[in-house]
């Protein structure tokens, strides 16, 4: 028989019971019932917090000697080593390469000739410097927030940026907007079987060469885009909760310190022949954070992508995140579910490894939910006493957001006026379209030689005139036509010359239609 199980045995220090103290039955019996309730309580906590996918959120944060490696960036951010930019069409440039206007070039002209064969015209084809002309007008109306206004009264209206009619005729800017193509035509039908954005994969693909002119900073964001749109496709979306409700949805990818669009998928719903995705929002995040694996950055994502597993899988990649999670996640545990029970403002923690999990009531009823960080850091001076994850949350979900704003700020679709803003990226855009439309408006100028008045004085106004020279050629040319009106008689090109009504002489009166004499018959 071993001490413990000896009933007279008595450790040193202890001193037996006496007579007046509980019989030994008695007390067994009573620390029984105190050791029952207290493992009760114990299974109570841990059921409280213990997941319906039996993972353990404990209330205490682990020990951290040192910072995890999963939170150590490794690069720099900014621009890409070898791309600098001098002026807006430079950065313009970066984006919009010469491989996008050649693809834009060939289809458009192709769709040109096609309804011009049908219709029995001519297509004169369209050029890089026309094209880019265009998109500068585009770009302009968009700067100038003119989505409204329509086209004839930009080009023809004086109180309008006499840009415009210097730039093109208003025909000849409705035919590009008309038969503007990204895809040749002719064989679409055959890859729209593979592919419901077969008609701008290519120019999109391209376009994706911003992954490579950013170095993004330790935080980027993932989240949703509607685009406007309401023409025919087969991934139209209807959001009720955006300002523009139809639209193309984009998942993007951006810095979270900076509006810059990192990567982006646009979402065409299941692909001819493919299954039934699921987990969506959580693929979405694995594939757009593909490249930034080991690289110790966070991910800041919603309710739509954030889950248990995904936090897992990053982990593994050398990645964190922090999101915002459904309520009806199996992951959490019923202590951080939503209660009325709880006090505004107050927040419930659990650890579970490198993951951390909170629940904080922002109003009665309702809570929001984070993970990562491995504190119970709350701010006490504040009022609504946020934790640190919160606010850092509050810091870096706004990327994408950020995006998209800038983006309707200056779109030259119908929407919403906005006020309050800076005026930087206005004149950013104004440069830009000033010096793409400039070359092709020169060309005109000079290839045109008898542009009406009108349109010669809206190019000076934009800063295009002729050379000196070639304006003392116009005015030479112009005093030797007077000359020659002034020879009639001998003018094959003129018509006859009236006759003095004394003498019947032929007397050049500048083809005036009144009676006039001859110097003779005045003398």
């Amino acid at each position: 028989m071993s001490d413990v199980e000896d009933p007279d045995y008595c450790p040193p220090g202890h001193v037996r019971p006496s007579g007046n103290q509980p019989a030994p039955a008695e007390q067994d019996q009573s620390d029984t019932e105190e050791s029952s309730e207290s493992s009760e309580e114990e299974m109570d906590i841990v059921s409280n917090r213990m997941s319906r996918k039996g993972s353990y959120w404990a209330e205490l944060p682990p020990t951290q000697a040192k910072t995890p490696s999963h939170n150590l960036l490794r690069s720099r951010s900014g621009p890409a080593p070898g791309f600098s930019t001098v002026s807006p069409i430079d950065a313009w440039k970066l984006f919009i390469t010469d491989s996008i206007l050649e693809e834009v070039l060939r289809c458009t002209n192709m769709e040109g000739r096609r309804v011009a064969t049908n219709r029995g015209k001519e297509w004169k084809n369209l050029s890089k410097e026309e094209l880019m002309a265009f998109i500068g007008l585009t770009i302009l109306a968009g700067s100038e927030k003119n989505w409204d206004v329509p086209i004839r009264v930009l080009f023809g209206s004086p109180l309008h940026n006499p840009m415009y009619k210097a730039t093109m005729s208003i025909g000849r800017f409705e035919d590009i907007r008309r038969l503007l193509r990204f895809d040749d035509k002719r064989t679409r039908a055959s890859r729209l079987e593979t592919d419901h954005m077969t008609a701008f994969r290519y120019i999109w693909d391209l376009f994706l060469v911003c992954r490579q002119k950013f170095i993004p900073s330790d935080c980027v964001t993932v989240d949703e885009q509607l685009v406007p749109f309401r023409g025919r496709t087969m991934f139209l979306q209807y959001m009720p909760s955006k300002p523009a409700k139809y639209g193309i949805k984009i998942f993007w990818v951006c810095d979270a310190r900076t509006p810059y669009a990192i990567d982006g998928i646009v979402y065409t719903g299941r692909q001819p022949g493919e299954e039934v995705q699921k987990n969506l929002g959580e693929n979405t995040v694995r594939q757009l954070c593909s490249g930034f694996r080991h690289t110790g950055r966070n991910i800041t994502t919603d309710n739509f992508f954030t889950s248990v597993p995904l936090a897992e899988h990053l982990l593994e990649k050398g990645l964190t995140i922090v999101g915002t999670m459904r309520q009806n996640k199996p992951d959490i545990p019923p202590v951080m579910k939503a209660s009325k029970s709880r006090e505004v403002h107050s927040t419930e923690f659990g650890f579970n490894g490198s993951m951390t999990m909170i629940s904080y009531i922002r109003k009665k009823g309702k809570a929001v939910l984070s993970t990562m960080h491995h504190s119970k850091m709350v701010d006490e001076n504040s009022q609504k006493k946020k934790t640190e994850i919160i606010l850092f949350y509050n810091q870096t979900k706004g990327g994408v957001d950020t995006v998209d704003q800038m983006v309707g700020y200056y779109t030259c679709t119908p929407g919403p006026w906005c006020w309050g803003i800076t005026n930087a990226r206005r004149h950013f855009l104004t440069e830009l379209s000033k010096e793409l439309v400039t070359p092709h408006m020169k060309s005109r100028l000079e290839g045109t030689p008898n542009l009406p008045t009108y349109i010669t004085e809206a190019m000076g106004r934009c800063g295009v005139t002729k050379a000196a020279n070639q304006q003392q050629e116009r005015s030479t040319e112009g005093q030797q036509k007077r000359k020659r009106c002034q020879m009639c008689p001998r003018n094959k090109d003129r018509k006859a010359t009236n006759c003095c009504w004394k003498c019947s002489t032929p007397v050049c009166n500048g083809h005036s239609q009144k009676q006039i004499v001859c110097d003779n018959c005045t003398q």
